[in-house]
């Protein structure tokens, strides 16, 4: 966890680096290279963002516009603590940026920052510490526990259990959760739901449809280069399990090679991520994710994550749709694999997203993650509560030493 923490930071700076360094995007395979008249537009976000999150307009904007003080803050209090504070996340009823400390000296510090301390007992190294033991604990898991993690906001941890797969080795695996949480004094939260998280497998263009030879359908993420002359796009892990399949557009048409050589997919406790080579001439990669209606929508770099800020997903299935960021660090067990590190939001998707683009700040989008996962209700008609699971796009980037297609906004 604390190695995440340091990774943050340099990646920050990188990718920056990079979002200066990069030329102009290239359109997709199929759709014409935008003009004067058709220029992406922030236009469909803000409107997307009004109708998910329940604002007027002048409510979005000042929302962005601390979301932005906020972030500068994250980035500022990264730098200057020694360690890892207990926690961070955006409050959108102050409009600060709240970061958890243990002494005065912390606390000096993020106020400087410009950020809001709040005094804790737990420290980040005390709350991973019991989460790791959870991880052992739970070992290739337990019947009805879906996940477990950091609860920033609470300064302890949390437990999810599906309570429709609840047995008596669930009970058992409980109480020994509290009883390691009761040695620690650290609070333990058991949010019990009806869902099971499950991965939802399914022109390069974030949110649009490819299919990994024929085993179904997924999402495209982000467009990404890499050493050499390599193109392509991440995408979901679980999507790219078969090494040296072919990779289709939504056109039909083959576009690469998913998971060339067989070591460019990754679905297990590292995370859930992997890469398609883009490789046929008639196809190129661009900075684009599709946005309200379709509409482009151009990523100028990447950021991290924090709990409380607002994003917007697109995928295949779903469309566009925008949420908040309600926990980072989250393990889950989807039953078939358990992963660590992912980030979890209230922004609905369905079947078939996985591998989709999750962006924040419409007036220069930033990448976040591709889809991972969710719970049985979807959007629209589907109704129930929204669980949504995407993972990182930072690991990525740097175990393949990739950089994202960026533009200007």
């Amino acid at each position: 966890m604390q190695r995440r923490f340091h990774k943050a930071a340099l990646w920050g700076a990188t990718v920056a680096a990079v979002a200066a360094a990069l030329g102009p995007f290239s359109p997709a395979h199929g759709d014409p290279r935008p003009g004067p008249a058709s220029r992406p537009s922030p236009r469909g976000m803000l409107d997307a963002m009004r109708r998910d999150l329940g604002l007027t307009a002048v409510q979005v904007r000042t929302r962005l516009a601390q979301e932005t003080d906020a972030h500068r803050a994250a980035a500022a209090v990264r730098r200057a603590l020694s360690t890892p504070p207990a926690g961070m996340w955006f409050d959108r009823t102050t409009g600060k940026l709240v970061v958890a400390v243990t002494g005065a000296a912390d606390a000096q510090v993020v106020r400087a920052a410009g950020a809001v301390p709040k005094t804790v007992p737990h420290s980040w190294a005390a709350l991973t510490a019991l989460v790791r033991q959870i991880t052992g604990r739970a070992g290739d898991g337990v019947p009805g526990v879906t996940g477990w993690g950091v609860d920033e906001r609470a300064n302890g941890v949390v437990v999810r259990i599906d309570r429709t797969r609840h047995t008596l080795r669930t009970v058992r695996f409980e109480h020994s959760v509290r009883a390691m949480a009761a040695r620690s004094k650290i609070p333990v939260t058991v949010e019990r739901t009806d869902q099971t998280p499950r991965q939802q497998g399914g022109t390069v263009v974030g949110g649009e449809r490819w299919m990994p030879g024929n085993d179904g359908i997924c999402s495209i993420g982000f467009s990404v280069t890499g050493p050499g002359d390599f193109q392509g796009f991440l995408t979901a892990g679980h999507c790219t399990l078969t090494a040296d399949q072919p990779a289709y557009g939504k056109d039909g048409s083959r576009m690469g090679t998913s998971n060339e050589g067989g070591g460019h997919s990754i679905n297990g406790h590292e995370g859930d991520f992997g890469l398609v080579g883009v490789d046929r001439p008639d196809w190129t990669v661009s900075a684009n994710v599709a946005g309200q209606g379709g509409a482009p929508v151009t990523v100028t770099g990447a950021q991290e994550g924090l709990v409380g800020m607002s994003l917007c997903h697109s995928g295949q299935s779903s469309g566009w749709h925008c949420g908040e960021i309600t926990r980072v660090e989250q393990t889950v067990d989807y039953g078939n694999t358990v992963i660590e590190g992912l980030s979890f939001t209230n922004a609905c998707s369905a079947p078939g997203d996985s591998g989709g683009s999750y962006v924040t700040q419409p007036n220069a989008p930033k990448a976040l993650g591709v889809h991972s996962g969710g719970g049985a209700a979807g959007c629209g008609a589907f109704g129930g509560a929204t669980l949504t699971i995407f993972q990182p796009v930072g690991e990525a980037l740097e175990k393949w030493n990739l950089r994202l297609k960026t533009g200007s906004p």
